[in-house]
């Protein structure tokens, strides 16, 4: 499925906005250890999101992809404080529009 931060070059119908957010809890470390937040992974999920959201439309893509994160902190793990990273991700669902192949005339032979 087509996603991109920008316009594209085809023809397409938009079909409305799409966003969605997704929230990453650290994979390591715990009561006061060292971990890491799954950065990456959140970008990801919130691009899935966003594509689903898109299909669901009858889309096919989502054009003018924006993103926004934080990080904040909720009330699991230890001490009932432990961080998360938030990702916000919103854009407009299309449906890109495929021109049908050109069909060549029939070429009529005079004898």
């Amino acid at each position: 499925m087509l996603a991109a931060t920008g316009n594209i070059n085809d023809d397409y119908e938009v079909l409305g906005v799409v966003h969605a957010v997704v929230t990453r809890r650290q994979t390591t470390g715990g009561c006061g250890a060292p971990g890491g937040l799954p950065v990456q992974e959140a970008y990801e999920a919130v691009t899935l999101a966003l594509h689903k959201s898109a299909l669901s439309s009858g889309g096919n893509g989502v054009i003018h992809v924006g993103y926004d994160y934080r990080v904040t902190t909720a009330g699991f793990g230890c001490n009932n404080v432990e961080p998360v990273f938030e990702v916000y991700g919103w854009g407009t669902a299309i449906k890109t529009i495929v021109e049908p192949e050109a069909v060549p005339l029939p070429v009529s032979v005079s004898e």
